[in-house]
């Protein structure tokens, strides 16, 4: 019997520790999508990139729920294709979330910290997948006088 408990405590733990990998390499994926972003941006200039960025059923701009967005240094998103609704939106920069975190100032502020080394801005978001509250941190780098962005679960 006790084997059996072991067993399955070490069951549990195994599968705990591949669901936080998993996590945080999501994470360190929306740092690398981000970087491979700006690398796309300088390479086709930003009329193509936008396209790019905003092409929802592009795998490289848009991979379950990690994805692109592009803003301007004042938070009005330029590109993000999960919600094309919020492309020129006055009021996005006052978005605050469940804990009342400015979530666009919150992006707008580590951009500006930060730059082109990134940084992390954090919040609450509705998951995806589960539709509850969780944590969520976007990795937000500077380049061309914008932000970059991508967004994930922690």
């Amino acid at each position: 019997m006790k084997s059996m408990l072991k067993f399955a405590t070490a069951a549990v733990l195994a599968v705990s520790l591949q669901a936080g990998t998993a996590l945080a390499d999501e994470c360190a994926s929306a740092q690398t999508l981000t970087d491979k972003a700006i690398d796309h941006y300088k390479a086709v200039g930003k009329e193509k990139a936008f396209a790019d960025f905003m092409n929802k059923d592009n795998p490289d701009w848009v991979n379950g729920e990690l994805y692109v967005i592009v803003s301007t240094m004042e938070g009005i998103f330029k590109a993000h294709a999960i919600n094309p609704k919020l492309i020129d939106n006055p009021s996005l920069p006052a978005l605050k979330d469940t804990n009342g975190v400015m979530i666009i100032q919150e992006m707008i502020k580590t951009g500006k910290e930060n730059g082109a080394n990134g940084g992390w801005a954090k919040y609450t978001w509705t998951h995806p997948v589960t539709k509850k509250l969780a944590p969520k941190q976007t990795w937000v780098k500077t380049h061309d006088n914008q932000l970059f962005m991508v967004g994930c679960y922690p």
